[in-house]
């Protein structure tokens, strides 16, 4: 195993996935162990530059050395490298946290990605094919220009022997309505064994539902404000069913649909 430390890393390319997303890949100088879906990196700029804070998220590729993000722009912290000179210097620790699990064995999987959730849903439908396991990607979006990355979606589904399914709330694309109904229309007809998930909390706690009333077992990945990425600060607890907390960084992401308080999570 590849030991967790800052890694030294510059800006390497960088592309529009739509108005409010990009992707940045980063070459790293070292050693870096590959990510599994569901795992996640604290990227740090420069000490002289903004933002302060190191920030969390969910790796979309690693190839030949290079790490690919996806960045929803929602602030300064992840503005920063929509603008940042390509060739800018950074860090990056990881890959952190527990991952979905996707091994060999098993029956289909039901893949689900709202919005920015798509990197780590689109990473383990990738896994389930290299393991040989059948699995289905549903992504959802607003509009049709914020669905992100269509032709890899169905490539990765194609190799799951699966398929695509895409939706918008506004009915410009795929089907018209929440990926949660998509879902759950589908339930009705293909028998899962397995549903993985990342995207808004709403999306994930209805996933949850679903599971619970279907008998599937949900492994869900949260989307989390983090500082230190390692369990210290204390800063991404959630409540878990039964009492007590669990640090989203340390703990998680990812969590059994069955693990969490979702109606005290705000």
């Amino acid at each position: 195993m590849v030991p967790r430390r800052d890694l030294a890393a510059r800006l390497a390319a960088r592309r529009d996935l739509s108005p409010t997303v990009y992707s940045v890949t980063f070459a790293l100088d070292g050693p870096f162990e590959r990510p599994r879906a569901g795992q996640f990196v604290m990227v740090g700029a420069p000490v002289s530059g903004r933002p302060f804070w190191r920030r969390a998220f969910s790796p979309a590729a690693y190839r030949d050395g290079g790490l690919e993000l996806m960045i929803r722009e929602v602030g300064p912290g992840t503005a920063y490298w929509r603008r940042a000179p390509l060739g800018t210097e950074a860090t990056v620790l990881g890959p952190l946290g527990n991952g979905f699990g996707i091994g060999a064995g098993g029956g289909r999987i039901a893949a689900v990605a709202g919005g920015i959730g798509l990197p780590p849903v689109l990473l383990a439908v990738e896994e389930a094919a290299r393991e040989g396991r059948s699995a289905d990607l549903y992504q959802g979006a607003a509009t049709a220009e914020e669905l992100l990355e269509t032709a890899r979606c169905r490539e990765a589904a194609a190799a799951a022997g699966g398929e695509f399914v895409a939706t918008t709330d506004d009915g410009s694309a795929g089907e018209a309505g929440f990926v949660t109904a998509a879902l759950e229309g589908w339930l009705a007809a293909r028998r899962y064994d397995l549903v993985v998930a990342c995207g808004p909390l709403p999306m994930l706690r209805a996933i949850a539902g679903l599971c619970r009333r279907h008998g599937i077992e949900g492994r869900l990945a949260l989307e989390e404000r983090m500082a230190c990425g390692v369990g210290v600060c204390l800063g991404c607890v959630v409540p878990r069913a039964g009492g007590g907390h669990a640090r989203v960084c340390a703990d998680g992401p990812v969590f059994g649909a069955e693990a969490l308080d979702w109606e005290a999570l705000a």
